[in-house]
């Protein structure tokens, strides 16, 4: 670099730092309260939902962008916006919503989709049909078209698709399986396997950018890769150009004075080239300062939580008064009530059980009443069903006795509120049980239980995801009817308002129409005093299925279950995947869902089997794991599977989104599928190996709560082998570096590490010697375990 433009940096530096300007805009808005959420830019006729990121959207004067080539226009009624996205279109564009001429941001993104033919060797045989049924198309195979025989006698069909890693089976005439030609693969649970398809694009010549230094006044960004255009967010204001300075692969930028009156704000950024559009960074400010110091973090910073899911029938019984367990010849024991309760839930944040274990939200089952009498049926086991999970609602009001009083849920939410403790209700909007009031009084407010053609309209996942039952006794509720929208967004606000609770985990949300998510999402701004709430979704499928219900003006997030099922089996080490396709999932879910996303990433699950049974063998790679359950004990006779799964919890933990831990994962409980995996809960007599794992999830969560790294630090992949990770986090001048040993032999990594990163004072959490010289990283690792430097 010259001496002139050493002086032409300073001179813009000085420039920079010797007054803090203002945009002039309110910072008491209520459209500038929730940050707005990326837009994925569809091509040709793109609408846009305006209630989701205007209060009142009656107020807008109109619907400009940054670029010159998209047009838009806005309905009469004022609640969309029509966008006209050409193909040549810029890779990323500022879509601005005027409201009594006031600009609100709305960041927006060209879709990377491109066309790729999928082909499939017969290898001599024909076929009358071949279809795909995966990720892709949200396992409905008629969504795709069929693969045509060509002349070279394989069959083939191009897809518009967006690169990335794809699970998906292949249909022969009648029959559905994994690809028999694609080797890579993982258990889908139920007896089969998914193939895995993974899609190259151009993420590597995508610009990238990382935090690097800041002063009161002004922050410093570093770059990777060419940059044409950057942009700079201040909650939801577009930074001007007169506060960004650009200079040999150096960002600077003005913190506007406004941040200085909001306690809590947010910086955020995007760059784009003309391959595509970089990682997004996300800068809090205390006080109009760049937040630092985890002290300054409450448990309102959504992106703080450490969660916990506690099936309240399952985890502690702490009042033996309200044991109403059916003991009934026709309801299996593992599938009658146990005698969990909100006061065993209550009692441990009273013992200090979720502090001393790092948790700061609890997200418990739901709570309504459910019937009293036994429901559906398994025949290999002779069994009905009693409602302890609580998904079978008899009433939108009640708690079920069986778990306690209302006033107990009070209680309950005021002790965790006093603990510094989050509680996510689990709420069921999509359907009811035909016991419970509103069905008896509005039969014709559901979705018809038999198609057209006259089967049944149950379990139909894919194909009839907005209208089928679960099963005959469970009536779908129509929420594409405004009343049904109404009643049920004014029975979750009745939970919100009566028991203070802190947000959602919703039950089947892609069973549910967009209509509902928007109206309770509005319901609870406008009671909130225009903030949103804390809202996670549950969403089986593709990654652009999963990511629609998450807007300013729906969810915040939801379970990430592609990152978890191909984490779930590396980690237990079965199926043949590697460590590899997990990064190479992680990175596709970190494009979709952003850099910094709300998604929950998951130890567990009460729908899966738990991890333990996989990785001590005791469930088999491949078998039925819900007949598994049924038909045989499932132990531990493997004590590798603990130090497997605190892999699988140094992962969740270190990476962007929420760690969610299943209960019992903290312990290692084991199971194989749905009922078996929702045994007790076990809170002493622990054996040596459980207590170890417990320190080290404790160990870790408050690793977590400690070192803002981990929650706001840049995600850099360093070094990626099958059995062989090191990735690091990056926030400013903070470090942490995570090293994994996936393997059953001792490892010896060295690798070089990014000269932007700042390597002094780093410590070992785990206690692992290691050696850092000239940027250089040098550690030894036992087989199945990982080392944090911080």
């Amino acid at each position: 670099m010259s001496m002139k433009t050493n002086y032409v940096i300073f001179i813009a530096l000085l420039s920079l730092a010797s007054c803090q300007p203002s945009l002039h805009y309110p910072t008491d808005s209520d459209n500038s309260k929730n940050l707005n959420s990326l837009i994925t830019l569809k091509l040709g006729i793109d609408t846009v939902y305006l209630q989701d990121f205007i209060s009142n959207p009656n107020e807008i004067d109109s619907v400009t962008s940054s670029s010159n080539i998209m047009k838009c226009s806005v309905s009469a009624d004022k609640m969309t916006a029509q966008l006209s996205v050409p193909e040549n279109i810029e890779t990323f564009v500022d879509l601005k919503l005027w409201v009594k001429g006031i600009p609100y941001s709305v960041p927006c993104r060209k879709t990377d989709k491109i066309d790729y033919t999928f082909i499939f060797n017969p290898h001599g045989k024909t076929y009358q049909h071949v279809q795909i049924a995966g990720q892709m198309n949200d396992w409905v195979p008629s969504l795709s078209p069929d693969l045509k025989l060509n002349t070279n006698g394989l069959y083939q069909v191009t897809l518009n698709i967006s690169p990335g890693s794809y699970m998906y089976q292949l249909v022969l005439d009648t029959a559905q399986n994994a690809d028999p030609n694609n080797p890579d693969k993982v258990d889908n649970g139920y007896g089969k396997f998914n193939s895995i398809l993974q899609i190259a694009g151009n993420n590597d010549k995508y610009p990238k950018i990382y935090t690097d230094k800041f002063n009161n006044k002004t922050i410093k960004l570093l770059t990777l890769n060419d940059i044409k255009q950057v942009f700079i967010y201040w909650q939801n204001y577009l930074l001007p150009a007169n506060f960004i300075d650009i200079d040999e692969g150096e960002i600077y930028f003005k913190i506007p004075i406004e941040a200085k009156k909001l306690r809590r704000s947010f910086i955020r950024v995007w760059a784009e080239n003309d391959y595509g559009v970089s990682n997004d960074l996300l800068i809090p400010l205390e006080n109009g300062e760049v937040l630092t110091r985890s002290s300054d973090l409450t448990r309102e910073d959504k992106q703080t939580q450490i969660m916990y899911f506690a099936l309240i029938d399952r985890f502690k019984d702490g009042d033996i008064t309200n044991d109403h367990p059916l003991n009934r010849p026709d309801v299996n024991h593992k599938v009658d009530f146990w005698g969990g309760d909100l006061a065993g839930i209550k009692q441990e944040i009273d013992n200090n059980y979720f502090k001393n274990l790092g948790v700061n939200t609890i997200w418990i089952s739901p709570v309504n009443q459910n019937p009293l009498d036994p429901w559906g049926y398994y025949a290999p086991m002779k069994t009905k069903f009693s409602g302890y999970h609580g998904y079978w609602p008899i009433s939108s009001s009640k708690v079920d006795f069986r778990f306690g009083t209302n006033n107990e849920l009070k209680s309950l939410v005021s002790d965790a509120h006093k603990n510094n403790i989050n509680v996510l209700l689990d709420y069921v909007a999509h359907h009811v049980h035909i016991e419970h009031p509103f069905y008896k009084e509005h039969p014709g407010w559901t979705t018809p239980l038999h198609l057209p053609d006259g089967t049944l309209n149950t379990e139909r996942w894919n194909d009839h995801r907005l209208t089928t039952w679960f099963d005959t006794f469970l009536p779908t509720l129509d929420l594409s009817n405004p009343k049904v929208v109404d009643m049920m967004t004014d029975s979750a606000m009745f939970w919100i308002k009566n028991f203070n609770l802190d947000g959602f985990r919703h039950d089947a949300t892609k069973h549910i129409t967009d209509q509902f998510w928007r109206e309770l999402t509005l319901k609870i701004k406008k009671f909130n005093h225009g903030t949103s709430l804390y809202q996670i979704g549950e969403t089986y499928g593709s990654p652009e299925l999963i990511s629609s219900y998450l807007t300013t003006g729906m969810l915040d997030g939801q379970f990430d279950f592609n990152v978890y099922d191909i984490a779930n089996t590396t980690f237990a080490g079965v199926g043949g995947s590697n460590l590899q396709q997990v990064n190479t999932i992680l990175n596709a879910s970190l494009y979709t869902y952003g850099s910094h996303n709300l998604m929950g990433n998951i130890s567990g699950n009460h729908d899966k089997p738990r991890f333990m049974a996989y990785a001590s063998g005791d469930l088999k790679f491949g078998e039925d794991s819900k007949t598994a359950g049924w038909m045989r004990n499932i132990g531990i006779t493997d004590s590798t599977a603990y130090d497997k799964l605190f892999l699988m919890h140094t992962f969740n933990m270190t990476i962007p989104g929420i760690p969610v831990i299943f209960y019992g994962d903290e312990i290692g409980l084991t199971g194989a599928n749905d009922p078996d995996c929702r045994r007790m809960m076990v809170f002493d007599g622990w054996n040596n190996r459980e207590k170890k794992l417990w320190n080290e999830v404790s160990t870790l969560t408050h690793l977590r709560a400690e070192h803002p790294v981990l929650v706001y630090g840049d995600l850099i992949n360093i070094q990626n082998f099958a059995h062989s990770w090191i990735y690091a986090r990056k926030y400013f001048g903070q470090t942490a570096i995570i090293i994994i040993n996936n393997s059953s032999k001792i490892k010896h990594l060295e690798t070089e590490l990014p000269d932007f990163l700042n390597t002094d004072e780093l410590n070992a959490t785990f206690h692992n010697p290691f050696v850092i010289k000239k940027h250089k990283i040098s550690i030894t690792l036992q087989a199945y375990s990982a080392e944090i430097l911080i």
